[in-house]
């Protein structure tokens, strides 16, 4: 068995604590024309890592089922459809490694409800199961290291940001301070493959303040052509800026939408701060990008606009998008 294939199998021992007997679900989402020909590189990666899972699985001699469905839009947060939820039953594990992210969904909750532990894994790719990739780290210590990084988020009153072009003050829910270090061995856990990260939702038109900059070629669900400032009053965004008329005219039109096109989706949902020393700036830059790689890497915080009904909050919408900020200092 290759190194890859022995990743996989340790995913499913190590990080969802499988135990004989259990039954795995795996959900793909499947490409097509209404979603857009520059979306389809990252379903046919997601096609490839779940039809790879389920052969590994299968040929071990596990109770798996593979589920694929079509997906209404190319956008994170949006929920599954009606005939997912139809032919989905009851599983004791289930893998999510698709192309947009069905974390913060109503979807997930419903698994979860049920029992499930569920590893969402949004942009995931096979290499990421590599012997240099960011699933290559003893979860056990990550999961540790993670909590001490919860623990300081939940004892504080606000929390001070900082960055290239980031001055930001969180004003955290302490009740719904969370770690996702990718070990999900109990039941209803959920979490994203790889860990780790330490999050929170900010407290709901609360005084959350400031602003933060992503840099070019970071992201968002995709890498920003340019860098964008995004001005956030009263836990709201309420502004994207760019650095001259061509990035504006950008901004306007591929950035604004995600945050200002519907009702709600302009509410800051989350606050998050990678803690994966495995995973690098350098290694995101070689693979190319990924939210769920990057908003990881040690030294990085994420901020989300959107859905955080998801992980506890108040706002119920189809869109969550991560916007990762590198090399940010944060204090509580």
């Amino acid at each position: 068995m290759n190194a890859i294939d022995k990743a996989i199998l340790n995913a499913l021992k190590v990080n969802m604590g499988y135990k004989e007997s259990e039954s795995i679900a795996i959900i793909m989402q499947e490409w097509h024309d209404a979603l857009g020909e520059q979306f389809k590189p990252g379903f046919d990666r997601s096609k490839e890592l779940c039809m790879r899972m389920y052969e590994v699985f299968q040929h071990k001699g596990y109770n798996v089922e593979l589920f694929s469905y079509y997906p209404l839009e190319a956008r994170n947060g949006v929920d599954a459809s009606h005939a997912l939820y139809e032919k989905i039953g009851t599983y004791d594990i289930i893998f999510m490694p698709t192309a947009f992210s069905l974390t913060h969904t109503t979807f997930r909750k419903t698994q979860t409800a049920k029992g499930a532990r569920i590893a969402s894994m949004p942009g995931f790719m096979l290499e990421m199961f590599e012997e240099d990739g960011p699933m290559s780290i003893d979860y056990n210590k990550l999961l540790k290291d993670t909590e001490q990084v919860a623990e300081r988020l939940k004892a504080g009153n606000m929390v001070r940001i900082t960055a290239h072009e980031t001055d930001m003050l969180i004003e955290p829910d302490t009740e719904l301070v969370r770690v996702s270090a990718g070990v999900l061995t109990k039941t209803g856990q959920w979490g994203n493959l790889p860990g780790a990260e330490a999050y929170v939702v900010p407290v709901h038109d609360g005084i959350s303040r400031g602003y933060f900059t992503v840099p070019a070629g970071w992201g968002g669900s995709t890498p920003l052509k340019f860098s964008a400032r995004f001005i956030i009053e009263n836990a709201r965004f309420i502004d994207v800026i760019g650095e001259n008329n061509e990035a504006q005219e950008y901004i306007n039109a591929q950035v604004k939408p995600l945050i200002f096109g519907q009702e709600n989706f302009d509410v800051l949902a989350e606050f998050g701060i990678g803690t994966n020393p495995h995973v690098t700036a350098e290694y995101v830059a070689k693979k190319g990008w990924s939210t769920l790689t990057a908003e990881k890497i040690y030294g990085s915080v994420h901020f989300a606009n959107g859905n955080s009904f998801g992980i506890g909050g108040k706002n119920d919408v189809q869109v969550h998008i991560d916007w990762v900020v590198p090399d940010a200092v944060w204090v509580c």
